[in-house]
């Protein structure tokens, strides 16, 4: 069994925790993952044991997330339904086809990732996926308002899930 990082905070030991934030900032919405995790109060993940990641486009993170127990992915999900409209997978809907059909091409890759670390016997116990549906994935900076307004209720998800 492989020991896993844990702190104590008041008289609690908190799992580690990794929040995988991925996208592509240039075009608008699709870099969801990336704007999230500049958001979230560091302080507060500390002191939870937990810590962020920016994966971009293609992350290569598989040996960042050895020592985890949770993995959470956060990226844009076109999911066909209304922009704005937040989502919370686990990997196993995604795996076994259950996630929306449109679920964005970074999995591919995060997901060959994940299961080569789950035969080398390493990687997080519970690996869950959350997004925001899109309104815009074209060149640009900024995400748009459907989006953006919905970023509160996805930090009070993570932080059930943290």
């Amino acid at each position: 069994m492989q020991k896993k990082k844990e702190i104590r905070a008041k008289e609690r030991i908190y799992p580690k925790v990794v929040i995988l934030g991925i996208g592509n900032l240039l075009l608008g919405d699709e870099g969801i993952g990336i704007h999230f995790i500049q958001t979230l109060d560091k302080d507060y993940l500390r002191r939870h044991n937990a810590e962020t990641i920016d994966g971009g486009l293609c992350p290569e993170f598989a040996s960042l997330v050895e020592d985890a127990s949770k993995l959470i992915i956060v990226d844009a999900i076109k999911g066909g339904e209304p922009p704005g409209t937040t989502y919370r997978l686990n990997i196993d809907d995604v795996t076994a086809g259950l996630a929306p059909a449109n679920l964005s091409l970074h999995y591919a890759n995060i997901l060959d990732s994940l299961k080569l670390l789950q035969k080398l016997g390493k990687g997080p116990q519970e690996i869950v996926i959350l997004g925001i549906e899109p309104r815009n994935i074209d060149w640009g900076l900024e995400l748009s308002a459907e989006v953006q307004e919905k970023l509160p209720e996805l930090k009070t998800i993570l932080s059930k899930e943290i």
